[in-house]
């Protein structure tokens, strides 16, 4: 399978799974889930421009800020959110906001 093909079905399943834990209010699953859809996101935006995609945060954080500003900039925001789902209890409300800023980068990606 191509890198890309294997990017866009992680995407998807990231969604999904982000989506169910969100209906189930497991808030910190979701953010998560919806932070990892986002660099899958921002891989296929990498892809697409660079051809080339991140090892790692760092090197991830460092190609987007050249190749897609807004991404970046987007990515690195929620950064903390994601963080924080590891050792902190996230509310609904960021939950909310981190769904709907993925969602978002999602429609500017793939414009259907």
């Amino acid at each position: 399978m191509a890198e890309k093909d294997i990017i866009e079905k992680n995407l998807k399943e990231y969604l999904e799974i982000a989506d169910y834990s969100f209906s189930k209010k497991k808030f910190n699953a979701a953010v998560t889930l919806y932070y990892k859809a986002l660099v899958e996101l921002c891989d296929l935006e990498l892809l697409n421009k660079v051809n080339k995609i991140g090892a790692n945060h760092t090197e991830r954080f460092e190609l987007l800020e050249k190749a897609s500003p807004l991404l970046y900039e987007l990515a690195s925001r929620l950064f903390r959110f994601y963080r924080d789902s590891y050792n902190k209890e996230i509310s609904e409300t960021i939950a909310k906001l981190v769904k709907t800023e993925v969602e978002n980068a999602k429609k500017s990606i793939f414009p259907d």
